[in-house]
């Protein structure tokens, strides 16, 4: 009798809710179904994605290219523990190269992936202005060429919001690494492990901040 009660008693709270929060509830269905129509509606925009995704596969392998370069710089010795194997003894300037390439290729993978969303943008919001009673054909169509176009144009403005998330991503790796430096020195104690963990959340946390400022900026 009590668990029936209980479970009652949940029912009648999330029917509140419901009615609470009905004209929410509709707007969030009338946007879900708002973004089904465009997909099937634009089916092409699909690939927008993949294209940056190749364009941030072609940057990362030139990268990679780059970085050997740059780490071949060091002074490289024979391995003490590793047969046949090679150590590599930092110097400090090519420690400040590696620094340096590694925030570059953080700015271009965040510059391509905010291209992607950019354009993403321009189609939704081409197709949402296309589309109405007014118009001979009730369901518009989403304009991508527009969005890579307005991307082209914009690239200053999508450069500087994918600056601000690699420069976190940056701090991110950088505090990472010596977290975990800091974790094998202290051995198992568990007040560090609490701070470094509480450090990683508000890190994330702060991208997620900026990450949502950026994208309603370029929205705007």
């Amino acid at each position: 009798m009590g668990a029936l009660a209980v479970v009652g008693l949940i029912c009648f709270a999330f029917c509140c809710c419901i009615a609470c929060n009905f004209d929410s509830l509709k707007k969030a269905i009338d946007v879900i179904d708002a973004a089904a129509d465009f997909l099937a509606g634009t089916k092409r925009i699909i690939l927008v994605p993949a294209v940056f995704f190749f364009f941030s596969l072609v940057a990362i392998s030139i990268w990679m290219g780059a970085m050997a370069c740059v780490l071949s710089l060091n002074h490289i010795s024979p391995s003490q523990y590793i047969p046949q194997g090679r150590d590599l003894e930092w110097k400090e300037e090519v420690q400040w190269m590696a620094l340096y390439m590694l925030f570059g290729i953080l700015w271009i993978t965040a510059f391509f992936e905010y291209c992607s969303t950019f354009v993403v943008m321009v189609s939704a919001s081409s197709y949402y202005f296309n589309s109405g009673p007014e118009f001979e054909e009730p369901e518009g169509s989403a304009e991508v060429g527009a969005g890579f176009k307005y991307a082209f144009l914009h690239q200053g403005s999508i450069a500087i919001g994918s600056f601000i998330i690699a420069l976190i991503r940056f701090i991110r790796i950088v505090f990472m690494y010596l977290a975990r430096e800091a974790e094998k020195q202290s051995g198992d104690n568990a007040a560090v492990k609490a701070m470094v963990r509480c450090a990683e959340c508000l890190l994330a946390l702060l991208e997620k901040i900026c990450d949502y400022i950026n994208a309603s900026a370029y929205a705007y």
